[in-house]
């Protein structure tokens, strides 16, 4: 999306803009209104609003619910019901919340929710090939709460010569 040229993307605007990101980040599940934001970024609600918009290619409240939809995926994923991921990640509406959540990603929340969780059992050996192989050669197959020294097999080197 090609940056808007009317808007002055200067050092200052752009912490500006960071400074809005970070707000939306940290109380994504607070009521976040468009003027709140501009005050926190120290800018009018109509420049802050194209500032956004330049910056990160989407309005404020776009942005916002990214992320509140992107952590629900999270909750979700995690085993939280579907109300109580709607209410903790800042929406009042269970229905609003479980359309906008359908919209954004073609599922709703529980039928996300079935797919994301579906596991298969998966063996334990089967579990260290995501453990770096150096981790494995010092460590071994072990534990892996707790540190095993010695795992490493180095080869004895003689000094003797052969006759």
């Amino acid at each position: 999306m090609p940056i808007d040229n009317a808007i002055a993307l200067s050092r200052s605007n752009l912490r500006r803009a960071v400074r809005a990101r970070d707000l939306i980040h940290a109380s994504y599940q607070s009521a976040l209104t468009l003027d709140g934001m501009a005050r926190e970024a120290g800018l009018s609600r109509y420049f802050f609003l194209r500032l956004f918009s330049a910056v990160y290619g989407a309005t404020p409240h776009d942005y916002l619910t990214g992320v509140r939809v992107d952590v629900a995926k999270r909750a979700l994923a995690a085993g939280a019901s579907v109300t109580e991921t709607c209410l903790d990640v800042g929406f009042s509406s269970l229905g609003s919340f479980s359309s906008l959540f359908a919209r954004r990603t073609g599922l709703s929340p529980r039928d996300w929710q079935k797919r994301v969780r579906c596991t298969i059992p998966v063996p334990g050996i089967v579990q260290s090939a995501f453990v770096p192989a150096c981790f494995l050669l010092f460590h071994g197959l072990g534990n892996f709460g707790e540190a095993q020294p010695g795992g490493l097999a180095v080869p004895s080197v003689s000094t003797r010569r052969p006759q």
